[in-house]
Parts: structure tokens; sequence; C-alpha cells
């Protein structure tokens, strides 16, 4: 289960995380204009990601299963990055269960140890 959710967050997540990010956040500070067509089908695909994901955690804590792996761990700084700096809040916010889980995996003590080491 955990290679399967790695291989769904590599495939479906990240690149359009990164995406939104590169658009919404790294352009503007290079002085830039992002591509809001491209933003505007990154957050629709997100979505539907998203709806996968909250129906996975209405059943289980953690992606795969209910135990914290690497699988829960490799989502936290794409998440971070939705949630924290592309004001893409609502789209974690408005699922219960990904609320749920990005909380709990969020406010582990080695993330905030690392988010307070790196200054944010």
């Amino acid at each position: 289960m955990v290679d399967q959710w790695l291989e769904v967050e590599a495939h479906n997540f990240n690149d359009l995380v990164y995406t939104l990010v590169f658009q919404l956040l790294i352009l503007p500070r290079m002085g830039k204009q992002g591509d809001t067509a491209l933003v505007l089908s990154c957050q629709q695909k997100l979505e539907k990601v998203l709806d996968i994901y909250e129906q996975r955690l209405s059943t289980t804590t953690y992606l795969a299963g209910d135990s914290f792996t690497l699988a829960d761990l490799s989502h936290l700084p794409a998440l971070r990055y939705l949630v924290d700096d592309v004001g893409m809040w609502h789209m974690v916010s408005q699922r219960k269960h990904v609320n749920a889980w990005w909380e709990t995996i969020s406010n582990r003590a080695a993330w905030k140890k690392l988010m307070k080491l790196a200054s944010y």
C-alpha cells in the first residue's frame, strides 16, 4: 500500500501541486505572471485527486492504513506549499478526512521541528 500511494503522489499529486506553486508563487516572485488557464486546469485536476484521497481517508487514518508511513511523510512538503503559500487551503479544509489527515501529519513533532529549523 505504501508503494501504491507513493505512485499516486508521484504521478497524480506532486506535478499538479508543484505546477500551482510555480505559477502562483515562483513566477510572481520573478516578476512574471502565471498562466491562469494552467492554474485553473491544475486546480480542477487536483480537486479530483483530493476527492480520491478523501474517499481513502474516510476508511483509514493514514493513506496506507492505520500507521504513519513514508506515503504520508512524502506528502508533507507539497501540502505545506498548497496550504501555506499558494492560498489553496480550502482544497484541504473542505474535505473532512483530508483535513483531519493534514492536521495529524503536520502536527507531528518532527515536522514541527523541521518547520521551526527552516524558519517557517
